[in-house]
Order: structure tokens, then sequence, then C-alpha cells
């Protein structure tokens, strides 16, 4: 099996430097071929995944180009998160470590690549990973990349609880030095989602010195 060709369009000089330096290491690229790329080659092929800067970002979405996941790297001050764009959007923060993309995109072409859905059942609600949606009969509910992955450990740990620090390795176990605020800003997201959609104020509680746990009285 070939490799899989990462194009990266990276106007930051800086971030290019490091990706060239990545596209020429053989230890790095076992498994990618990361290519430097442009706008014009991206409206020609569909690629599964690209790898851009914010200003890169501000092209894709004005060009409206095709793609299945967009890795972010976010070397902006300005706050990108209200964008509506109908595509996935990993936001890597800087500084980062080339090895923590390089892992990320591998377990994502892993999960995209798998014939095997791993649908999880939750009282009434099936949750799937995969598609990061919540449904039932009368309902669905779409999270966002780190809102699902908090959802995914609180539901694999429906009955016990999980700890901040617990849910900080899972989440964000690459290295990307954030803090319990950041975490606890994005439970409060997710939270404010399922009260909105799914009218359930306290699904997801907090217990001190045990950590986050679902609520599983009021289902």
């Amino acid at each position: 099996m070939g490799k899989s060709i990462i194009p990266f369009i990276l106007e930051n000089p800086c971030l290019s430097n490091i990706f060239f330096e990545v596209a020429s290491n053989k230890n790095i690229s076992k498994i990618f071929d990361f290519q430097t790329s442009d706008i014009e080659d991206l409206k020609r092929k569909k690629y599964k995944i690209i790898i851009i800067d914010y200003s890169t970002f501000q092209q894709i979405l004005n060009e409206k180009i095709k793609v299945h996941q967009i890795f972010l790297i976010d070397d902006s001050n300005k706050n990108n998160s209200n964008f509506k764009i109908d595509v996935d959007v990993i936001k890597i923060n800087i500084p980062f470590k080339m090895n923590d993309i390089y892992n990320r995109i591998e377990n994502y072409l892993i999960q995209k690549n798998t014939n095997i859905r791993r649908l999880l059942k939750y009282k009434y609600f099936t949750y799937d990973p995969s598609t990061r949606e919540l449904s039932s009969d009368s309902f669905s509910l779409r999270f966002t990349e780190k809102e699902s992955q908090i959802f995914l450990c609180l539901i694999e740990n429906k009955d016990s609880h999980i700890s901040k620090k617990d849910l900080l390795n899972k989440v964000w176990s690459y290295g990307e030095g954030i803090d319990t605020h950041t975490l606890e800003t994005h439970v409060y997201a997710l939270r404010k989602k399922i009260e909105t959609k799914l009218k359930m104020k306290d699904l997801i509680m907090f217990e001190e010195k045990k950590g986050y746990y679902l609520n599983n009285s009021i289902l």
C-alpha cells in the first residue's frame, strides 16, 4: 500500500520550514507523504486531509473547497471559532509537536478506513463516534471534535466518575499545554448544547475530588 498524500499550504514561513523538514524526514514520513500544495491543486483533487494555517483557511472558506478533514494550525490571535464550514476542522494550537500531528492524522485515517462502526448505547440514546452524533428516535445532535471526545469518555465511564486530570490526558494527550480552564470551557459548551437541544440541564455533573459523571437518574 502506498503512502497517504497529505498536502499542506502554509503561508507562515516558520511553519512552512517545519513541514519541509518533515517531508524529507524518513523517520516521520513512513506512512504519510507530506507535500506542498496550492489552492488550484486542492480544487483539482479531492484529498482526505489537508494541513493549513489561518491565512490559507480564509482562502479555503472563500473558494468552498471540498475536503474531508482540515488540520488548522492556528498561528493567529483572532477568534475563528464562529466560522461556519461544512467540514471537520481540527485546530492545532502553537506550540505543537510534529509527532503529535502525525499521530492524530494516523488515528483519523484508521478511524475513517475501518469498516466497523462502533455504536455506543446509553439509555435511549445511540452515540456514533465516527460521525460525532448523538441520536434517538426523535432527535440528532452533532458535537465538535473536543465535545465528542469528552462525551465519549463520559459514556465509556457511565457508571463512574472521571477526573479532570484523566479527561485532560485522554482528550489533549498530544501536549498542547492545556489547563483545566480549557477543559471546563469545553464541558460548559457541551452542557449548553445538550441543555438547549435535549432540554437536559443536569446530564453532565461534576463532583469535587471525584470528577465528571453522567447523571443517570434524570433519564
